[in-house]
């Protein structure tokens, strides 16, 4: 993972999401950077430290790492997430087709389509998973009503294996997802810790030059300048 300088204690680290698209933010870093190197003594002069500074790029660096490695776990999805997805439709439609035999086969037993309606109850890819599971079940249990309606006995063994082999695809794609998750953190606190660096270095140049605005503008998020021109037009 890429390494960051921090100027303050890990856990004190905000690892919510970045409150400004990170390519934008890294580029007024990288500006602020240049800007501000011929105004270290200045600086300094406001209680910045010197190192502050320097690590700028090198924080820079770390978070556009982090940021990379995040996009790239995004945008490719691991394999478990690409079989899931695969599965899925197929798990679907056979669930349905289940459904829909054993409705008919069952149409005259209320007990019975009393059962399948508690087995259908509920969405979600859990209840997706039992219910192939249970539906088999039960099925196997009246082999002869189904029969009798030309129901291919063998979707059964076809369910009770596709719910199997899906509860350990949703699990290995949860882990997937986890890891995506760790991978956000450590881009989110890359960008926080590059935030509160460069807001120190900001706060410190917009006092030490508020009277001289050809160095003062260098000091200003022209994202937030932006942002908030628009915010104040569409207000009035």
């Amino acid at each position: 993972m890429p390494a960051i300088n921090q100027t303050n204690k890990p856990d004190e680290v905000k690892s919510s999401r970045p409150n400004q698209p990170v390519p934008s933010f890294l580029q007024e870093a990288e500006n602020l950077y240049v800007w501000c190197v011929d105004d270290i003594p200045e600086l300094k002069k406001a209680g910045i430290d010197e190192d502050l500074i320097n690590n700028l790029p090198e924080n820079i660096k770390a978070c556009r790492d982090a940021q990379t490695l995040w996009k790239k776990k995004l945008k490719t999805p691991g394999e478990a997430q690409v079989q899931w997805n695969l599965q899925l439709p197929e798990a679907r439609q056979l669930a349905a087709e289940l459904l829909r035999s054993m409705r008919f086969a069952f149409r005259n037993n209320a007990d019975l389509l009393a059962r399948l309606k508690y087995i259908t109850k509920g969405n979600g890819y859990a209840n997706l998973i039992q219910k192939l599971n249970d539906l088999a079940l039960l099925g196997g249990k009246y082999k002869q009503q189904l029969t009798a309606v030309g129901f291919d006995l063998g979707l059964f063994d076809t369910a009770i294996a596709k719910s199997k082999e899906l509860a350990g695809l949703w699990a290995q794609t949860k882990n997937e997802n986890a890891r995506l998750d760790e991978v956000a953190v450590v881009r989110n606190k890359a960008f926080w810790t590059l935030h509160q660096q460069v807001s120190e270095i900001r706060a410190a140049g917009q006092y030490i030059f508020r009277h001289r605005k050809d160095r003062y503008v260098g000091y200003v998020s022209q994202y937030w300048k932006k942002k908030d021109k628009r915010k104040n037009n569409s207000a009035s």
